[in-house]
């Protein structure tokens, strides 16, 4: 470890503002990590929702179309997704590769006064790859635009399958017909005629009588 009495006080000094300058690369590093990460649960959650909304989202009718609402949720998480890529593209990014050219110009000084420190030079050198595919080396902002455009894509792929795949579910409505058994006319309840001293009883008449329910008066 390098003594700090032994070390010229420029070196000092330039060595202070590379470490500074890596912890704001550092910090933009995490702030970019974050949107990324909000970004995938943002959709994740609007992907939730439209799965939640086939049941009972219902269909839109726009300029004679019927779209599901399942799919028109799905799709609308395209909108917030917009604002993340800005915010991470052409805003956090912008000052991240700010700070890396910065580290790069301390990197240079001090290695002007006989220290070696690469580590700017390297990470912009590891950081591309060759996408075998077509051939070409894909730097961070080709990642970054890869990333964000798989989102759009599954969300354009899903709330286009659930927008035109879902359709409304006939109603249908049965209708009870009478059978000829319901249809059958019920006998009216005849009067209750007065019982008369020398009549014929039914028995059940007659067992209630005799229970004291029905109370016959003789002239």
């Amino acid at each position: 470890m390098t003594d700090p009495a032994a070390t010229p006080p420029m070196a000092a000094g330039q060595i202070e503002i590379w470490k500074k300058i890596v912890d704001v690369q550092q910090h933009f590093n995490d702030l970019e990590l974050r949107i990324r990460n909000f970004a995938l649960i943002v959709t994740g959650a609007f992907l939730g929702l439209g799965g939640y909304a086939i049941k009972d989202g219902g269909i839109l009718n726009a300029f004679g179309w019927e779209v599901s609402m399942a799919g028109l949720i799905v799709v609308s998480a395209i909108f917030p997704l917009l604002a993340f890529y800005f915010m991470d593209r052409l805003w956090y990014h912008r000052l991240l590769d700010g700070s890396v050219q910065a580290g790069i110009e301390a990197e240079t000084a001090l290695k002007d006064l006989g220290y070696k420190v690469d580590l700017g030079s390297q990470i912009s050198a590891k950081s591309p790859f060759k996408l075998w595919l077509v051939g070409t080396r894909i730097h961070s902002k080709t990642k970054m635009d890869i990333f964000y455009l798989v989102l759009v894509l599954t969300l354009l792929i899903v709330g286009a399958s659930l927008g035109i795949g879902i359709r409304p579910q006939p109603v249908s409505v049965t209708r009870s017909i009478p059978s000829s058994a319901d249809s059958a006319p019920v006998p009216s309840p005849s009067p209750t005629k007065p019982i008369v001293p020398g009549d014929l009883v039914d028995p059940g008449v007659a067992n209630a009588t005799a229970a004291g329910d029905i109370d016959i008066k003789s002239k």
